[in-house]
């Protein structure tokens, strides 16, 4: 035993121990040369030593890896599913307000157009503000539709709204 060596100990269940008792004498070096080498190995690693791992230090950092890979697989399936469920109702709109839209008639087409041009530009711009922020607060998205109406009316909202637009 080194002079200055200090004894460190540990609990390990059957398997752990017989796990590590074979790859030691695989090595052909003593369980406790074998583990103090495992955690020298894990610190080097963990600080970005420039020596290669050892397969414990390599196995835990899969582990973390593949736990990490499922939880953001799970982050992306949800947000495919919300964006899945935005579209549905998008094309859902669309199809109802067809439905319910009466057809114009040839001498209204080009005031329609013209219209229609205007209130689909400030709806995008007001698309685009929104997302331009951070994420907005819950406040700011159940902000009642008649506050933002009286705020355009008194020329303290952004642009004009649909309603106005069509006037």
């Amino acid at each position: 035993m080194r002079n200055n060596a200090r004894e460190v100990s540990c609990y390990l269940s059957i398997e752990e121990a017989a796990h590590f008792r074979e790859a030691a004498s695989s090595n052909k070096i003593s369980l406790s040369r074998y583990l103090r080498q495992c955690l020298l190995d894990y610190e080097r690693l963990s600080t970005n030593g420039n020596r290669e791992p050892n397969g414990f230090a390599l196995v835990e950092m899969e582990q973390r890896l593949a736990r990490s890979i499922e939880v953001q697989s799970g982050r992306v399936n949800s947000l495919y599913h919300e964006l899945h469920v935005l579209l549905a109702m998008l094309d859902r709109l669309a199809f109802v307000s067809l439905v319910h839209l009466p057809e114009i008639p040839a001498q209204l087409r080009e005031t329609a157009l013209t219209a229609g041009t205007r209130l689909y530009n400030n709806w995008r711009h007001a698309v685009m503000e929104l997302t331009e922020t951070d994420s907005p607060t819950a406040q700011q998205i159940e902000e009642p539709a008649d506050r933002r109406h009286d705020q355009k009316e008194n020329g303290d909202g952004i642009g004009s709204d649909s309603i106005h637009a069509a006037g």
